[in-house]
């Protein structure tokens, strides 16, 4: 049994070193985001696929199509944090849909914004790591 302590807590500082590796990544990734603001990762609105489009802003959307998927959104992050890290990450960021009951967020961002957000991956909140990724179109029902 000491044993299986020992083995359990040995994994468990190694997950803990993997998570701290990963954030720090993620903060020097950031950062350099920020510092080159999209001065070469540039991508035309007409890169995005057209045929998602957003049930609350409805044409608009379809031309800019420029909303992203939120995952690992938890009960302790509320919108106007993950607003904040967003826009400090990625630029503006134009509504935040939280869906609190599938631990996920769909955000509507402006161009350039969404191609930064995207192309990175992932955002720190509240010491949390979410991905960030295009919205895939959902699969059909059986």
């Amino acid at each position: 049994l000491k044993e299986q302590l020992e083995q359990k807590e040995a994994i468990i500082d190694k997950y803990q070193k993997i998570i701290q590796s990963q954030n720090e990544l993620l903060h020097d990734l950031t950062q350099k985001n920020q510092s080159i603001s999209g001065s070469s990762n540039r991508r035309d609105v007409r890169d995005v696929d057209p045929g998602i489009t957003s049930r609350r802003h409805g044409k608009q959307a379809q031309v800019n199509n420029c909303r992203a998927f939120v995952g690992a959104v938890t009960d302790d992050i509320d919108r106007e944090s993950l607003r904040q890290s967003l826009e400090e990450a990625f630029g503006k960021v134009e509504s935040i849909d939280i869906i609190p009951s599938k631990n996920c967020a769909f955000v509507d961002f402006t161009p350039i914004s969404y191609h930064q957000a995207v192309s990175i991956g992932a955002v720190m909140v509240n010491g949390i790591t979410l991905s960030v990724e295009r919205v895939r179109k959902p699969k059909p029902r059986r």
